[in-house]
């Protein structure tokens, strides 16, 4: 007993630790956010006098001296709304119905799902020129609906595969008696499968939603300004060749974190039984 007392202390320590080694960083980030241009190097953790003047140039737009003239936040913030958010409704979905066919009707078979696995192996700067020239001659380059589409390449093979084992935990009997019900393939698909499959869906979702959201090299490439630009590359801008504009930058890291954040939590009952299911099968 105490031998496991002490391994309970010890385990303890370490994980109070590990807390403190993750949590530095982010709280160094939001500190800086509200320090005022002449404490964004000082040795000081915490602002002195705390002020929300880096959140307001964001907002508006500013002028750092000879540092540069920075645009407003708000329509790369917009961007990377719409498309973080049509790429992880179109990538989960499209994902659901591809896994669900492999999974129940054995179509492509292991062949298929291997396929869609391998494009994920492809780096995206090994496409990215092709790609380039694909929506110039379509006429998408420059627009969010060209970083929706290609962010399907890299988030579609995630959530397909994702969602093949969270199908293949959902017994298969429970479909055969819902068309014997007399429910059609597709309402078996909507109307049962999907709604079981729904804390898989909702990891897929993040998954897709984070990816999309921090993605840095596509945006920068397709997109060469705030048409359609996304929060990564604007936060880019902050690194000059006069130096790192510390305060708007951790502002920039603290809006681009926040929604993540409050994504996963809207999402968080979904997402600890996603990660359970199919853990404990009677």
């Amino acid at each position: 007993m105490k031998k496991e007392r002490i391994y309970g202390i010890i385990l303890t320590i370490f994980v109070w630790i590990l807390i403190i080694v993750y949590l530095t960083p982010i709280i160094w980030m939001v500190s800086t956010s509200f320090k005022s241009l002449e404490e964004w190097m000082s040795p000081h953790f915490f602002p002195k006098n705390p002020t929300i003047e880096s959140y307001a140039k964001l907002i508006t737009g500013a002028t750092y001296g000879v540092k540069g003239a920075f645009p407003s936040i708000v329509p790369y913030l917009l961007n990377s709304i719409i498309v973080a958010v049509f790429t992880a409704l179109i990538s989960t979905f499209s994902g659901a119905m591809v896994a669900y066919a492999i999974q129940r009707y054995r179509i492509g078979g292991l062949s298929l799902a291997n396929w869609i696995l391998s494009l994920r192996m492809i780096p995206p700067i090994a496409v990215l020129l092709p790609l380039v020239i694909m929506m110039r001659t379509i006429g998408l380059f420059n627009t969010v609906i060209a970083l929706i589409l290609v962010y399907q390449l890299i988030t579609l093979p995630i959530t397909t595969w994702f969602m093949i084992g969270i199908f293949k935990n959902i017994p298969k009997e429970i479909d055969e008696a819902a068309l014997i019900d007399g429910c059609s393939e597709l309402e078996v698909f909507m109307k049962v499968a999907l709604p079981l499959a729904a804390p898989g869906v909702a990891i897929s979702a993040i998954f897709a939603f984070i990816f999309s959201w921090n993605e840095f090299l596509i945006a920068l490439v397709l997109a060469t300004g705030p048409r359609a630009q996304t929060l990564p590359v604007y936060a880019g801008l902050f690194v000059t060749e006069y130096g790192v504009l510390w305060g708007p930058l951790a502002a920039t890291g603290v809006i681009t974190a926040l929604p993540v954040i409050i994504f996963a939590l809207m999402l968080q009952k979904y997402i600890i039984r996603g990660l359970t299911l199919g853990a404990i099968k009677g």
